[in-house]
């Protein structure tokens, strides 16, 4: 069995199982903090969207083009799912890979959580659906220029999972994953930490929109940020 190849697994687990690395170090004091997002001290954080994007991939042929569209460069993101599977062209997941590499070598990770900017959902304001949102961990390098839905990595391990109530407001409401198992794992095999959040939705219209890494100046600071808590050797 290999922890990297889906094909080969025969283990199950139920439950929660988050912030068990035996590399966390939760306990001792935090020496520093440092705070990861594209654009800031020159870090480039790739992410994409892949499936029906904002509108159930509308204009796209379903078996010829749909798995193969590309949304690289878009300032918005979506993420959606439901239990009918004849609605599957509004499925829709979301990649992002944060490098570690501003991290202080040889530090011990004592939390780090992910941030996302939620500003919107489908099917309008009169149609409320809260929706569990999980952070699952991918082995594979992607390309945000080819990433599509057929080609995109499959996940490796569930690390974390919130309740995300629908948001029509501004400033965008911060939501915030717990990372920290996650991170402190990447970090000690010297990797990037690279995930892929899925909904666990069943009911029609129950997409939650974010910003994405690739939004403008303006919205800089509302762009995906990973923050992380460490402590020195």
């Amino acid at each position: 069995m290999s922890t990297t190849v889906p094909n080969t697994w025969g283990q199950i687990s139920f439950g929660q199982s988050f912030n068990t690395s035996s590399l966390l170090k939760a306990n001792l004091q935090v020496d520093g903090s440092t705070t990861i997002r594209h654009g800031l001290n020159g870090a480039i954080v790739k992410d994409g969207m892949v499936g029906g994007g904002f509108n159930c991939g509308s204009g796209l042929y379903s078996f010829g083009q749909w798995g193969l569209e590309n949304y690289s460069g878009a300032h918005q993101i979506n993420i959606q799912n439901q239990f009918n599977l004849a609605d599957w062209p509004c499925f829709s997941k979301f990649y992002i890979t944060f490098p570690l590499n501003s991290l202080p070598s040889g530090v011990q990770i004592n939390s780090a959580t992910l941030t996302l900017k939620h500003f919107s959902n489908s099917g309008g304001a009169t149609n409320p659906v809260n929706s569990l949102l999980q952070a699952l961990t991918i082995a594979e390098d992607w390309d945000e220029n080819t990433l599509t839905w057929n080609n995109a990595p499959l996940a490796m391990e569930n690390v974390s999972q919130i309740w995300v109530e629908s948001y029509y407001d501004t400033p965008p409401a911060a939501r915030i994953w717990d990372l920290s198992s996650a991170v402190a794992t990447a970090f000690a095999s010297g990797q990037p930490l690279r995930l892929v959040i899925y909904s666990a939705d069943s009911p029609q219209h129950s997409g939650k929109y974010f910003i994405s890494s690739d939004a403008g100046a303006a919205s800089a600071n509302d762009r995906p940020t990973l923050i992380v808590n460490w402590s020195n050797p």
